[in-house]
């Protein structure tokens, strides 16, 4: 694939996802080998994209978060035929569709906490205590080598996440 068509390919999926261009372009080389693979592997032009809500994460934080390449309208989860993709500044989760055993909203008590938290594979990625949405994952998925793991495959059996629009989100995954 040409350098053109990969740029024009990650500009489609930036404006379609809402990705940063990196992404948008790693997704767009990983689509062209699937589809060089064969028949049997998911496409992703079927992928919405839902931010997280920022509103309660102070101005230093989200300004930090920006510079890192997240922050409103940069991080969030990408939701396809698929997979589901968790993506903000220093962490990244792929949970298979299959695995989804239910999403709905939460009530969760996130006791002033702003940001990525796990603990006994119950994991919390928040910039507001807003529009709160908890995932049942069975079975569990595991987190990639990343630093905010301290470069450890962890298990994820609930996930939390704080969404711009938790219902629509809910009604999406619903709808598999």
């Amino acid at each position: 694939m040409s350098h053109d068509k990969i740029r024009a390919a990650a500009r489609k999926r930036m404006a379609e996802t809402g990705e940063s261009y990196a992404t948008a372009r790693r997704e767009a080389i990983r689509d062209y080998q699937q589809a060089e693979a064969g028949p049997g592997v998911g496409s992703s032009s079927d992928a919405r994209w839902f931010a997280l809500d920022y509103s309660d994460m102070g101005p230093v934080s989200r300004w930090e978060d920006t510079r890192r390449g997240g922050g409103p309208g940069r991080g969030g989860v990408v939701l396809d035929s698929t997979m589901l993709r968790v993506l903000v500044p220093g962490f990244r989760l792929d949970i298979p569709r299959t695995s989804l055993r239910s999403a709905s909203r939460s009530a969760r008590e996130t006791r002033g906490t702003i940001g990525v938290h796990g603990s006994r594979g119950r994991w919390l990625v928040n910039g507001s205590h807003n529009g709160l949405v908890e995932l049942v994952i069975e079975p569990p998925s595991y987190t990639p080598r990343q630093g905010t793991t301290l470069f450890l495959k962890m298990k994820v059996s609930s996930l939390t996440l704080s969404l711009a629009d938790p219902d629509g989100f809910v009604a999406a995954v619903e709808g598999k």
